[in-house]
């Protein structure tokens, strides 16, 4: 049944976020549709539609024949309300079509925060929010992400999850849902439950591991340039390629850095071909070259040098949003910022060279500051620097080392030019599954906020300076969920019902506080350093990084040992069990 949404449309804020007809939009005939899906992103609007995942797979799911994906993403509270109040349940921003109507929900979750969105969106849907409660007349539903390479907490509430790339599987599952349509829910899971990369508990939970879905080939994706234009500005209003997948740098903190083994790069001629007709199919003038580390892409100078001979009476603007702390990176930076000087981000991590070797960072101070001097010297006045605190082995040294780092930089700088402010960025540590650091404890609130008060003391008074911290009570509620188990989900089922969603928006830590008493849940059973031989929740999930790998090294970083770059010097991580190609998916070694 479509929901009649117009009529109050002009009560709410940003109204353009519910109305979907965006450019490049699907509209298909639904008589001729088997199957539909509604892929919904558990956060506003214009944070989704932020998502790159979710332009790629709207645009390569939709080119499935007999299959129509439409999106749904979080109402803002003005728009709740009203739906609260007037009954109106959750619904697709297609065709304004009731969620408990498709055959399946599946959700994007990047975020462990977004996890009570997630149960708002099923509830505002009216549809049980566990599985056992559910019955043939709801949909199938699934949830994919980064967050789902620990899928414990959200296996109440889910019916399969999607583990890993999903550019090729996912078509899959829409074709096989097209073949099935009409039959049961039990029948439909049968069909998927070989699909690589389809962890689906009731068959899989005790009998076999999940590998890891990896697409090979970046060239072989379909094409995704006809990218959603949104009628709104969203966080991130641009027109964006992935110009490769993976990082080969080994930062021990970093999932993503594990999580997308191995670095697999698109040609130069598939990116142009791909850049070229997406910014004419819609119409942006920037273009954002996406990838875990963009100035290590074996191609990046001949990307940007062919980018410029073919736009260069257009005034096409490029940003790169991840670049290296070295003099290349400034000059890859000089070369597309078209005299634009906004602003220079760099990210060393740690104050202190301790640390930085502890997290495998691979630079040191000499080059971040030469790094620095040579932005400043291209003509950049503002300058980033992104930090975190509360890494394994740190003293309090370690922390105030990064006011020492700052100063430093400064004071170099502006000798240089008098006008060099500085932001320093200061995020606070959280453990991830599949990492060197999943068996460190993580620091707790009262640690956490007297860390920070060091800080703010040692930067009050540094003209030039800029200090901003994370709030400590979502990296504390971050690290319960990232880390968590099957009771995890009691947990955020309990947070919900008593209020907590949106997160990121308002200040629910007393609501979860509330529900971990309740439930009385020990922090250090998930915030508390773990075994080495314990059997982690997440151990169901291959990712082909070894645990034997992420122990040598977590070793090596209590030993400050530094691991090389796998550009340089394969360092037996395992990946080469599943993709054999490991090393040789970079456009020097094709």
């Amino acid at each position: 049944m479509k929901v009649d949404i117009e009529r109050y449309l002009m009560s709410v804020e940003k109204p353009a976020q519910y109305l979907g007809n965006e450019i490049n939009s699907f509209h298909k005939d639904l008589e001729k549709v088997k199957a539909r899906m509604c892929l919904f992103f558990p956060d506003i609007y214009e944070v989704g539609m932020s998502n790159l995942g979710i332009r790629l797979l709207y645009s390569i799911m939709n080119q499935v024949e007999g299959f129509y994906l439409e999106r749904g993403f979080a109402p803002m509270d003005d728009m709740e309300n009203l739906m609260r109040e007037n009954r109106i349940p959750m619904f697709s921003l297609e065709t304004k079509t009731e969620l408990k109507e498709f055959d399946v929900i599946g959700f994007s979750l990047s975020y462990e925060m977004c996890y009570p969105n997630l149960l708002n969106a099923l509830e505002l849907a009216g549809i049980p929010l566990r599985t056992e409660d559910r019955t043939e007349e709801h949909p199938l539903i699934m949830a994919g992400g980064t967050c789902m390479m620990n899928p414990a907490p959200m296996e109440k509430f889910l019916d399969f999850f999607m583990i890993g790339d999903g550019e090729e599987n996912m078509p899959k599952l829409a074709q096989i849902l097209v073949e099935n349509a009409g039959k049961t829910k039990a029948e439909k899971l049968e069909a998927i439950k070989d699909i690589e990369g389809i962890y689906i508990p009731k068959f899989h939970k005790g009998v076999r591991k999940i590998k890891r879905a990896i697409v090979k080939d970046m060239d072989s994706i379909p094409s995704y340039s006809e990218q959603l234009v949104p009628y709104m500005q969203i966080v991130h209003d641009r027109a964006t390629v992935e110009i490769q997948r993976g990082c080969t740098r080994g930062c021990r903190f970093c999932q993503a850095g594990y999580l997308y083994r191995p670095v697999r790069e698109r040609s130069v001629e598939k990116n142009m071909e791909l850049i070229e007709n997406m910014l004419y199919n819609t119409g942006y003038s920037e273009i954002s070259l996406s990838s875990l580390s963009s100035s290590d892409y074996t191609g990046i100078s001949n990307l940007i040098e062919r980018l410029q001979d073919r736009y260069s009476d257009e005034n096409l603007s490029i940003s790169l949003p991840s670049l290296r702390m070295n003099k290349y990176s400034v000059d890859v930076a000089v070369n597309i910022s078209g005299g634009k000087r906004t602003g220079f981000t760099f990210a060393p991590e740690a104050g202190s060279q301790k640390m930085r070797d502890i997290i495998n960072k691979g630079v040191d101070e000499a080059q971040i500051i030469e790094t620095a001097e040579e932005a400043v010297k291209a003509g950049w006045d503002n300058l980033k620097f992104y930090f975190m605190i509360g890494l394994p082995y740190e003293t309090d040294e370690d922390v105030l080392a990064i006011y020492e780092l700052v100063k430093k930089v400064l004071y170099i700088c502006r000798k240089i030019r008098k006008r060099v402010n500085i932001t320093a960025s200061v995020s606070n540590f959280v453990p991830k599954p599949h990492t060197p650091f999943q068996w460190h404890e993580q620091m707790n609130i009262e640690e956490t906020q007297r860390k920070q008060s060091l800080l703010r003391e040692a930067f009050r008074g540094l003209k030039g300076a800029t200090l901003r911290m994370h709030p400590p009570k979502k990296s504390y509620l971050e690290g319960f969920l990232s880390r968590g188990d099957e009771r995890t989900a009691d947990l955020i089922e309990l947070a919900f019902k008593k209020g907590a969603k949106l997160d990121d928006y308002r200040d629910n830590f007393d609501i979860w506080q509330e529900a971990i008493k309740e439930l009385k849940i020990e922090e250090k059973e998930y915030l508390g350093a773990r075994d080495l031989d314990c059997q982690f929740a997440w151990n169901v999930i291959e990712i082909g990084v070894s645990e034997e790998f992420l122990k040598r090294e977590l070793k090596k970083s209590e030993e400050r040992a530094l691991t090389v770059d796998c550009r340089d010097k394969c360092s037996a991580c395992g990946m080469r069990k599943y993709i054999k190609e490991c090393g040789f998916l970079t456009l020097d070694k094709k």
